[in-house]
């Protein structure tokens, strides 16, 4: 009895909530058409099987994101201008003079309401972005770890820039980026180094100096040979200070390397949501940003809302 209530509110809820935002989207919603956005949704269910299975970890994820998004406007409509607004012949208290008599839910193609108040809930804000993450997060495991099994491994996708905030708290840090040597002009937007290397200009290629910020290419060997080039240039002096988010894969020898010369650490509570043009990725596992350079207590002020935080003790 008690879960059969709590679902009641819930569903209460959900309801309001759709009512206070449709009229944003009335315009659009009155013109939409059911059975093509039931098609669109077919497909994007298509679309994400077919990346996972092709391990592509960005159009997997566009892919979730619009099937979301597209089940969401499906269901905008269905509580307005569809089954959800009608009552037995009548239309629902609140709901469209407009609406017409359709199929019950469950028929003629029509979704039953058991998935339609599963596709209801993306609906929020918060909800949707943490079914988001979830779906994600199944996929993830199924496509990547089933089938490596190893978090030294990685899809190798390059295209992922950091999170403005943490590039502020790097900054905090250095005071200044004179170089990031692997990214784009579309990421240094928000990193606004000095200078850059990018995939066409190949920073391994060339030297490195000052002070650095690096999320490097995470697949291998480019992680490796990252990670070993900037730790030559550290010890030759060129490097004064260094910021460096990888994943925290402890096990591999690069990992071992940057850390070894670290004065401070920081382990994100939570996986660091990347971005690229238009959407949000979750990488595959928990990642882990090194300093590498004099100011311990700057790192650890910038860092210690992020996650936990180990600071090398200064000798005595």
């Amino acid at each position: 009895m008690g879960s059969g209530r709590t679902r009641r509110r819930d569903s209460r809820s959900d309801r309001a909530m759709t009512e206070a935002i449709q009229s944003s989207h009335h315009g659009a919603l009155a013109k939409y058409d059911p059975e093509t956005g039931l098609k669109t949704i077919a497909v994007l269910e298509g679309a994400e099987k077919h990346y996972a299975r092709a391990k592509d970890a960005t159009k997997l994820q566009i892919a979730i994101r619009n099937k979301l998004e597209a089940q969401a406007e499906f269901v905008l409509w269905w509580d307005t201008h569809g089954p959800g607004a009608i009552g037995p012949g009548q239309p629902r208290k609140n709901g469209p003079s407009t609406a017409t008599i359709l199929p019950k839910a469950g028929k003629r193609g029509l979704p039953d309401k058991q998935v339609v108040f599963r596709w209801r809930r993306n609906l929020n804000p918060d909800n949707f972005e943490t079914t988001y993450a979830k779906v994600v997060a199944h996929y993830t495991k199924i496509v990547e770890f089933q089938k490596m099994a190893h978090v030294g491994y990685n899809s190798g996708e390059c295209e992922w820039y950091t999170p403005p905030d943490i590039v502020e708290a790097a900054r905090q840090v250095l005071g200044e980026i004179d170089l990031d040597p692997a990214t784009s002009l579309v990421a240094n937007d928000v990193i606004k180094a000095a200078q850059i290397f990018t995939l066409q200009d190949s920073g391994l290629k060339a030297p490195w100096h000052g002070r650095v910020w690096m999320n490097p290419p995470y697949g291998p060997p480019l992680i490796t040979q990252f990670c070993e080039k900037l730790a030559r240039h550290i010890r030759d002096g060129d490097i004064s200070a260094a910021v460096v988010l990888v994943n925290n894969a402890t096990e591999t020898e690069w990992f071992r390397t940057i850390a070894s010369m670290a004065i401070a650490v920081c382990f994100p509570s939570g996986r660091i949501p990347f971005w690229a043009t238009g959407i949000t990725m979750f990488p595959l596992q928990g990642q882990a940003v090194l300093y590498i350079g004099p100011h311990r207590e700057r790192f650890l002020e910038a860092f210690q809302g992020f996650g936990l935080v180990w600071v090398k003790p200064s000798n005595p």
